[in-house]
């Protein structure tokens, strides 16, 4: 994308990319941001719209993987796979079959963006599938962004301790330990 960028006269530089990502996953946000920051566009959706979303000329299609590779991947590395998103699903119940014979512990019930209705019809279908009722903010790390904060979407403690029961076996207790009070810290 970068380079589809400096075609059309638009530069910024990788390595300022890499910093806005954090040492996480870049992502099309982080580009955003870097062009927003060099004064190319007066707002991060305008990067999207004219230039980075799908179909703009800087646009580039990155290697994808199909939904069940994905969870055997989290899977095969001792991750605990949750679906996010699943309100956006067409036949998500044939969806969530094939998820979780991959090995699907989870489900994004508990998210900013749904109505008390949605956010009561996946309770239960994930109470149906044996799913723990999981939550999320989709949060990007962008600046600027209209993003909702880690930590600000209320989650059932019981779906904490039910993630927390499949981890255990994976994770030290030392972990989880720093995980709590690292985020209580920046509360």
């Amino acid at each position: 994308m970068i380079a589809k960028l400096n075609d059309l006269g638009i530069y910024i530089e990788w390595r300022r990319v890499l910093e806005l990502a954090g040492g996480g996953s870049v992502g099309r946000p982080h580009i955003a941001q870097a062009m927003f920051e060099r004064g190319y566009i007066p707002s991060l959706q305008e990067a999207f719209l004219k230039y980075i979303g799908v179909g703009g000329p800087a646009y580039a299609p990155r290697e994808r993987m199909t939904p069940e590779e994905a969870v055997r991947l989290i899977v095969r590395v001792e991750g605990l796979p949750v679906l996010a998103h699943p309100a956006d699903i067409d036949d998500l119940e044939g969806f969530l079959r094939r998820l979780e014979a991959a090995g699907l512990v989870g489900l994004e019930v508990y998210y900013d963006g749904y109505p008390q209705r949605v956010i009561e019809q996946l309770a239960g279908i994930a109470k149906s599938h044996h799913l723990i009722p999981c939550g999320g903010s989709d949060y990007h790390g962008v600046k600027g962004g209209a993003e909702t904060p880690i930590g600000s979407v209320a989650i059932p403690i019981d779906a904490v301790k039910q993630l927390m029961a499949l981890a255990s076996p994976r994770w030290e207790v030392s972990t989880w330990a720093s995980i709590f009070l690292d985020g209580a810290a920046s509360r």
